[in-house]
C-alpha cells in the first residue's frame, strides 16, 4: 500500500482527557487555533479544500514502552477529513459510510486498502489502550502558544476490591462478604447495590443502588463527598483526579440501615 494521504487517528482511552481543546482554558486553545488557521491560509491541511470553517486536529505521537504522548503538529482541516480521523465518532454519530467514502477518495484508494488501514488502526488502538495513563510533552512555542502552560493532573490508579463481581447473581450470603450491613436478618429496605463500575481510563467510580437516601464518601476514613437522591434509582460517580489518599469507601445510607463498601486502594503513577 501507498502511503496515505488520509488516515484513521484512534486517541487511546487513556488519553481522552488529555486533549488540549479540554484541558486548556478556552482563551488559551482559541489562541493556538488562531495560530492553525493562519497557517493553514483557509485551506484544508490535508485534502486542500478551501473553506473558511476549518477545525483544529491535535497530532500524537504515542510510546507505549514509555507511556508518552508527544504533542507533533496542530493542523486546520476540514470536517469530512476530521470525520476520518475520528471514525470511531463518526460511525457513533451515524457518518461511517460518508467518511469511508472521503477516504477513500482522498486516497485513490481501493476498499481493501481501507479495510487493511482500519483493522491495522484497530490492532494499534487496543494495544494502546493497556496504558491508563499517558505523559504528555508538549512545547506550544512552536504552535504559537508562548507562556501557555498546562495544568498537570494526577490521577491515581483505582484498584477495585469489586472486580469482576456478578451483581445480579448475587445471594445475601455474598453480600455479606462484600459489605458491612447493618444488623438485619435480610436487606428488606435497606440500600441495595445494583452495580459498581470502575473506570480507570477517566478516573471514576460509578455506583448504582436502589433504596438509597445519601451516599457518603471517604478518603483515609475522613469523608469527603456526601450526596443525596430524592427518589427511585440512585446513579452516581466519583472522580479521583488529584485526590491525595490511599484508602476510598463510600457508605450507603436510608432511614432502615445502611451499606459500607471495602476499600478502593488509590496507587498514585509516578511520571
Amino acid at each position: 500500500m501507498s502511503e496515505l494521504k488520509l488516515t484513521i487517528d484512534m486517541l487511546p482511552k487513556g488519553a481522552w482527557n488529555n486533549d488540549l481543546s479540554r484541558t486548556l482554558p478556552k482563551k488559551d486553545w482559541d489562541t493556538l487555533r488562531e495560530h492553525c488557521y493562519k497557517k493553514a491560509n483557509k485551506k484544508c491541511q490535508i485534502c486542500g479544500y478551501e473553506t473558511d470553517e476549518l477545525d483544529a486536529h491535535e497530532i500524537w505521537e504515542f510510546n507505549k514502552t514509555n507511556q508518552t504522548q508527544t504533542l507533533k503538529d496542530i493542523i486546520g482541516i476540514c470536517t469530512k477529513c476530521h470525520g476520518v480521523k475520528h471514525f470511531r465518532n463518526s460511525i457513533r454519530l451515524g457518518y461511517g459510510n460518508q467518511a469511508k467514502a472521503h477516504f477513500l477518495h482522498i486516497n485513490k484508494c481501493s476498499e481493501m486498502e481501507f479495510a487493511n488501514h482500519l483493522n491495522k488502526s484497530l490492532i494499534e488502538y487496543e494495544e494502546l489502550n493497556k496504558v491508563y495513563r499517558w505523559k504528555m510533552i508538549v512545547d506550544l512555542n512552536q504552535f504559537g502558544g508562548k507562556n501557555i502552560k498546562i495544568n498537570s493532573k494526577c490521577t491515581p490508579l483505582i484498584i477495585d476490591p469489586y472486580k469482576n463481581i456478578m451483581w445480579n447473581k448475587l445471594t445475601y450470603s455474598d453480600i455479606k462478604d462484600l459489605f458491612q450491613i447493618t444488623k438485619n436478618d435480610n436487606l428488606i429496605g435497606a440500600p441495595k447495590i445494583i452495580s459498581i463500575k470502575v473506570d480507570n481510563y477517566q478516573g471514576k467510580i460509578t455506583i448504582n443502588s436502589n433504596f438509597t437516601d445519601k451516599i457518603e464518601w471517604f478518603l483515609d476514613d475522613k469523608l469527603i463527598k456526601t450526596k443525596y437522591n430524592i427518589v427511585g434509582n440512585f446513579s452516581t460517580e466519583l472522580k479521583v483526579d488529584d485526590l491525595n489518599g490511599k484508602q476510598l469507601h463510600f457508605k450507603l445510607t436510608n432511614q432502615n440501615g445502611y451499606i459500607i463498601s471495602k476499600n478502593f486502594v488509590l496507587e498514585k503513577i509516578s511520571n
